[in-house]
């Protein structure tokens, strides 16, 4: 039984995400805008700006773990802190050296 819900769920979520990629497409938006996937932007090895976090899982001054819609990310460097949060982005800043997707 659990094997049928997730192929359902797996062909559920394919079908969501097609139907987003192709709204995507004709509004000319950014790919990945409208799904609630994480959206990092880098500045060099300095900074990172994440759109799409949901809260800080992990936190010090040589790695930064946080929760998104897509997983979660882990941040590992020197000197990381968070410079600004709201309620659905971040700024990281410090020597960033890593950056991974985890799920």
């Amino acid at each position: 039984m659990r094997t049928a819900r997730s192929k359902r769920q797996k062909r559920k979520m394919s079908t969501k995400n097609g139907l987003t990629e192709k709204v995507e497409r004709v509004l000319e938006l950014p790919i990945g805008s409208l799904s609630s996937a994480a959206r990092v932007e880098f500045l060099g090895n300095k900074r990172a700006i994440i759109d799409g976090c949901h809260g800080i899982v992990e936190y010090s001054d040589d790695l930064i773990r946080m929760q998104s819609g897509s997983g979660m990310i882990r941040f590992t460097g020197t000197m990381l802190s968070i410079s600004c949060m709201t309620e659905d982005s971040a700024i990281i800043e410090g020597n960033i050296l890593t950056m991974e997707f985890l799920s």
